[in-house]
């Protein structure tokens, strides 16, 4: 492993331990998880999404509505700052809970990619 990964990884355990029970903490858990580079966990991510089911936790609808009802004032919040910064109203697609539990754990990488300089 070389030393940036190995930073990589350190960050994003500072992030499960300081916040165990975030959006954040929940996308880091994956990236550390996943078997394989963090930068190449973030890229296919943030071009694929969750819809390629990458994300073995959020594959199926039993999963995915439990994850929107744990974490539904962050994805609400988000939803509101994505709002806000577009201008318009979010039009989800399909089941709501998937819908949006997609978007904010996709919105919460990109996010957490740019802090990490990835």
């Amino acid at each position: 492993m070389n030393r940036k990964e190995a930073h990589l990884q350190k960050q994003l355990r500072d992030i499960i331990k300081n916040n165990p029970d975030s959006l954040q903490a929940a996308v880091a858990t994956e990236a550390l998880e996943c078997g394989y580079d963090i930068t190449d966990f973030f890229a296919d991510l943030l071009q694929h999404g969750c819809q390629s089911g990458m994300i073995g936790s959020l594959i199926y609808y039993c999963d995915t509505h439990k994850f929107y009802d744990t974490h539904y004032a962050e994805i609400e919040h988000l939803r509101y700052e994505l709002e806000t910064a577009i201008g318009v109203p979010l039009q989800p697609q399909g089941d709501l809970k998937n819908w949006y539990a997609w978007v904010a754990f996709e919105e919460t990488a990109r996010s957490m990619a740019d802090e990490l300089g990835l």
